[in-house]
């Protein structure tokens, strides 16, 4: 009977459903970064058919919606400029109320990829980061860059939930977060001031292919067989980060209500296996990730592969797959690609020059996004071939004052004639010009010129501030198109 009458008197005492309470995802959570002067979503679930108010501090109003009758609520709630002052977010409804702390409003992009991006800013084993020592121990929880890694899971259907927690700038986790996305927040700082905090949403694998990335919507208009989805996976199911679609559903979809400014994409070294069908699949790609994010605009600036040259017999693959990551830029508007022809290891798959890519990446944000950089963000960009006599003239767009460096010859050219065969080709940037001039003796008259095609090229070619030049392939008789054709004939 007495304990009988203390079950009672504890059930009257709590909530008649702790179920029912507001119930938020992890990204909505003390020390988040929310984009700054935007209609920004927020959701969770509570009960049914119940009212929520949700309260920013910023806000002299609240703002009020239903719960659906699946126990699912959202809403849109405008932000203020961004600044360093913390603002809270109280949520309520009849079953209670939470607050959301700490939380400021900025610049917020989404970061993916495999290894290159997931590489944390302590290195991995035996791979350190330049200077990542003195960013870990120089951290202070004051600075305002925020990071949310989404913990590796997978799915056979799209989620709504995942796991991780928005992370201040300590050292230890500073330590734990990519270098590469890192380094992009630091820059982006440097040159929008102090007090513009940088929100990171980082969702990364290293040795995934981008199938796994792609919607299952993307991926059945890409060809893709989706068979597998129709068991449920997890991280022991065989070959499963092979199955398209199963990153997404775990460690993207969540993640897409989330209001950001842009996205950076770091990947593609494990896609050589098959160049022509990768630049196939990422112009899907980057469609799904911006109808996943409701934004036909999304900036996605992403990094070409690294000069390496252990892949052995896929090495073949390398210079055609660089060659569809050029493409990419054609094929979509809102895109930008980091060259990294000049930062690679040849002996390392994982460079260890990430400062380098994240301010590149920057560039582009702070040019296109932010109009903070009129002069130079993407090195060199093919644009045309003419030609005089025996020798072939090269014209570029995106030069940032011309190409360079000027009367030196340049390595890593080749010309091919009628036959198609390529042959190593003289290049040099002439000084009266300034144009770049490519002569080849073996040729009567040059009908194709490529750069850097190999799997471990050396960049000679860079604009007038230092940025490389990325692979290109040309033909004479298209020489007025921009467009890269990758056929292995090219």
């Amino acid at each position: 009977m007495k304990k009988t009458l203390i079950l009672a008197l504890l059930c009257l005492s709590s909530p008649a459903n702790s179920d029912a309470r507001i119930q938020l995802p992890s990204l909505i959570s003390d020390n988040m970064v929310v984009q700054q002067q935007s209609d920004i979503r927020l959701w969770g679930k509570a009960s049914p058919g119940s009212e929520i108010s949700v309260s920013p501090s910023w806000s002299s109003v609240p703002f009020k919606t239903f719960v659906d009758n699946e126990g699912r609520w959202e809403l849109f709630v405008p932000t203020p400029a961004a600044s360093k002052t913390p603002y809270s977010i109280t949520f309520s409804d009849k079953d209670g109320s939470s607050t959301v702390s700490n939380v400021l409003a900025g610049e917020v992009w989404f970061c993916s990829g495999q290894s290159n991006m997931e590489m944390p800013m302590r290195g991995y084993r035996h791979q350190p980061v330049d200077g990542g020592l003195d960013v870990i121990i120089c951290a202070r929880d004051t600075t305002p860059i925020r990071m949310f890694t989404v913990d590796k899971a997978v799915s056979s259907e799209p989620l709504d939930s995942c796991s991780g927690h928005w992370a201040l700038n300590t050292s230890d986790e500073v330590a734990e977060c990519s270098a590469t996305a890192y380094f992009f927040a630091e820059e982006l700082r440097k040159v929008l001031g102090d007090d513009i905090p940088v929100g990171l949403i980082i969702s990364v694998w290293g040795g995934t292919t981008v199938q796994p990335w792609m919607s299952p919507s993307a991926a059945t208009s890409a060809g893709l067989d989706l068979s597998r989805l129709n068991e449920p996976v997890d991280r022991t199911t065989p070959d499963v980060l092979n199955i398209p679609s199963t990153l997404y559903n775990a460690m993207v979809s969540p993640v897409l209500p989330f209001t950001v400014k842009g996205m950076l994409w770091y990947q593609g070294e494990s896609n050589c296996s098959d160049p022509g069908l990768y630049a196939q699949l990422m112009p899907e790609f980057v469609k799904c990730m911006r109808a996943g994010f409701g934004r036909d605009d999304l900036p996605f600036y992403y990094v070409q592969i690294a000069p390496h040259d252990g892949y052995g017999d896929l090495s073949d693959n390398v210079a055609p797959l660089r060659l569809a990551q050029s493409h990419l830029m054609q094929q979509l508007p809102y895109c930008g690609m980091v060259v990294t022809l000049d930062i690679g290891n040849r002996y390392c798959i994982h460079p260890t020059d990430k400062r380098t890519v994240g301010k590149r990446l920057a560039y582009w944000a702070l040019a296109k996004d932010y109009g903070k950089n009129d002069f130079a963000f993407s090195g060199p960009i093919f644009d045309r071939m003419e030609w005089d006599g025996k020798r072939a003239l090269l014209f570029f767009s995106n030069t940032g004052g011309g190409v360079s460096p000027l009367e030196q010859e340049l390595n890593g050219f080749e010309a091919a004639g009628e036959d198609g065969i390529y042959h190593p080709a003289r290049a040099i940037v002439e000084c009266e010009t300034g144009t770049l001039s490519v002569y080849c003796d073996e040729i009567d008259e040059i009908k194709k010129v490529r750069y850097a095609h190999s799997s471990c090229p050396t960049a000679t070619l860079f604009d007038n501030y230092q940025l490389p030049a990325a692979p290109f392939t040309t033909c004479l008789l298209d020489y007025q198109s921009s467009q890269i054709n990758i056929s292995e004939n090219e």
